[in-house]
């Protein structure tokens, strides 16, 4: 038997609009617009029936002319072609009809073959007859719900389209460095000569690592994260303030001298004698020995120990003059001041043992009246080895 294959060319009839025909013929077909454009019209030319008898082939076409849309009916062969266009793959349409729907650059492939061949303008082959557009059928064309076309028009499973050709792949674009990333690399190493810049070093790395992260065509990123490594060294070592080296002063042996005193020495020791703090240590018992007067100040931290003592006193048993004795593992190694400070003129107002190795003295001088004394002074010393032992060196 003869049968006929119906072809849909995807072109539109003269007068009529693409949007109004698509949503008619989507509404004839069962689909949704966009699975309808998407597996009919953007694949046409394609054939979307098979196997027809003429009569009812040349129906089915006069309808779809009746909806403003080209079809045509060609006899139903087994060898079919298939169209590359726009590199995409259309069909498939019957061989014959290949000059009838092909364009220029066009290229074609038997169903089943591996190879394309560039489509080239030859005779006219048979060309099917264009029927009259009843208008009236335009109007009002539909498709009987007993033969919707894609539930019987599908092309068989065993028709596949061939693979296309592989591209060759397109050289990667020169990506272009990236000037913020150098700038801020240069002025990061700037700020590491000179660590004031550090701030604004750091800013503008980070500024330029934002900078390129929206950005994959520009180079540099890895320039920016050094920069920013970069500042933020330089910030940290212009914050970090140089620690003060303790100046190890030659050691001086300042042994314990007797107690001046203006009153006579018997009878003052005696008195005051009695007067003085309560011995709590050994060290405290050493600096009676020596016949100083305790004040009851002292601090302990460690190996360290600090007493402060009256080397000079008044007729009324009141210190005139005091200093400072430091103790290390229990032996004396020296006085904090060179002189002591005497009451008319300097006033010891206070000290702190930091620790075992760092002592913080606070000096207040005072004028010809012992009660007004003005703005302090703070000196600071360390406990320190020497070769002939621990000795006392002041912090400059």
């Amino acid at each position: 038997m003869d049968h006929r294959c119906l072809v849909l060319s995807g072109r539109l009839l003269d007068g009529q609009d693409a949007a109004a025909v698509h949503e008619r013929l989507a509404a004839a077909f069962g689909m949704e617009m966009a699975g309808f454009r998407e597996r009919v019209f953007s694949r046409a030319p394609l054939i979307i029936r098979r196997g027809l008898e003429a009569d009812a082939a040349e129906a089915q076409a006069a309808q779809l002319r009746g909806m403003g849309v080209e079809a045509d009916v060609w006899p139903d062969g087994d060898r079919l072609i298939w169209l590359r266009r726009d590199n995409q793959v259309r069909g498939p349409l019957p061989e014959a009809a290949l000059n009838r729907y092909a364009e220029a650059g066009d290229q074609w492939c038997h169903d089943g073959g591996q190879s394309w061949f560039a489509w080239e303008s030859a005779a006219v082959g048979t060309e099917p007859p264009v029927l009259p557009v009843d208008e009236l059928a335009a109007e009002h064309a539909g498709f009987p719900p007993a033969e919707p076309f894609l539930q019987e028009a599908s092309v068989p499973a065993s028709h596949e389209p061939p693979p296309l050709p592989v591209a060759a792949p397109a050289a990667p674009a020169k990506r272009r460095y990236s000037t913020a990333a150098v700038f801020a690399a240069l002025f990061a190493v700037l700020a590491l000569l000179w660590h004031p810049l550090s701030p604004v070093a750091l800013l503008v790395a980070i500024a330029a690592l934002v900078y390129l992260y929206p950005r994959p065509l520009l180079r540099g990123r890895a320039v920016a994260v050094i920069a920013v490594v970069l500042s933020a060294t330089a910030l940290v070592l212009w914050m970090q303030k140089p620690v003060a080296v303790p100046v190890a002063q030659p050691y001086v042996p300042r042994p314990l001298k007797p107690l001046s005193q203006s009153a006579p020495p018997t009878v003052a020791n005696a008195q005051c004698v009695a007067k003085t703090a309560t011995p709590k240590n050994d060290e405290d018992r050493f600096l009676l020995t020596g016949e100083r007067l305790l004040t009851g100040r002292a601090q302990r931290k460690g190996d360290t120990y600090v007493a402060e003592a009256a080397v000079s006193i008044d007729e009324q048993c009141q210190p005139a003059a005091l200093q400072l004795y430091v103790f290390h593992n229990g032996v004396f190694i020296g006085t904090v001041l060179d002189t002591a400070t005497h009451m008319a003129d300097a006033k010891l107002t206070d000290f702190d043992l930091v620790d075992d190795q760092h002592l913080r003295v606070t000096l207040a001088q005072c004028s010809d009246k012992p009660a007004s004394c003005a703005a302090t002074t703070v000196r600071q010393f360390a406990v320190l080895p020497g070769g002939g032992g621990w000795t006392l060196g002041e912090v400059k």
